[in-house]
């Protein structure tokens, strides 16, 4: 039997081995995504403080020894649990980057990014990730590199690319300009959108914004049109 998750998959609880022992890598791996994707429901559902250990198990179907074996804590397990929701949202972006020039690839990114931020699911992690950003004492070393800093590692790679193929000056802050581009593609009309209401959530209205963003930018960073396939 399956039902949908927060994240919009399908969720089967993996198979047991009839025979007892040691799950296979497979069925632990399986198993893995799973409770994941459980704890992820839960914590969205309920909050960080209304989440516990307890009852993320009980919603799994596994035991809370098997939860502390695998994860130590309910803090590395919300980190776990919120990084696993951020990359199933930007892993198909990251994966399917067109060709073209440097423009192209920014844009199609810019979009797709934004478009994933303004998912219903997508806006219940908003909460977790601050959590854990105030108490990135208790996240520990366990803290990974998610939110934003996720997406600007995206737009990072694309000038790296770019920069590699054309030989463009190297003095060039490509980590500053990264999270430069991401707050003008994403954080401002994202922004404008939910907070201020002064950009419409339609197709249109996005794509207009960030052409015309994008044609601001590119008028000081002429490198941005040029073809970067290889």
């Amino acid at each position: 039997m399956t039902r949908a998750t927060s994240t919009g998959r399908a969720r089967r609880l993996p198979p047991r081995d009839p025979k007892g022992g040691r799950p296979t890598q497979e069925i632990a791996a399986l198993l893995g995504v799973h409770i994941l994707d459980v704890a992820l429901e839960q914590f969205i559902a309920h909050g960080v403080e209304g989440a516990s250990m307890e009852g993320i198990a009980i919603a799994a179907s596994v035991s809370k020894r098997t939860l502390y074996s695998r994860f130590g804590s309910k803090t590395a397990l919300l980190v776990a649990a919120v990084e696993h929701g951020i990359a199933h949202h930007l892993r198909p972006i990251a994966s399917t980057i067109p060709a073209g020039s440097t423009r192209d690839k920014l844009f199609h990114v810019g979009r797709k990014i934004l478009d994933a931020s303004l998912k219903r699911e997508v806006i219940g992690l908003d909460s977790l990730i601050n959590w854990i950003a105030d108490h990135e004492s208790e996240a520990g070393q366990a803290k990974p590199s998610m939110g934003a800093k996720a997406g600007i590692a995206i737009i990072q790679s694309i000038l790296e690319q770019a920069h590699r193929n054309d030989g463009s000056d190297s003095s060039v802050d490509l980590s500053f300009l990264a999270a430069f581009l991401f707050d003008a593609f994403v954080t401002s009309p994202r922004q404008r959108i939910l907070l201020r209401h002064e950009l419409e959530n339609t197709s249109r209205a996005k794509s207009d914004y960030l052409e015309r963003t994008m044609n601001l930018i590119a008028r000081g960073m002429p490198f941005l049109d040029e073809d970067c396939s290889g």
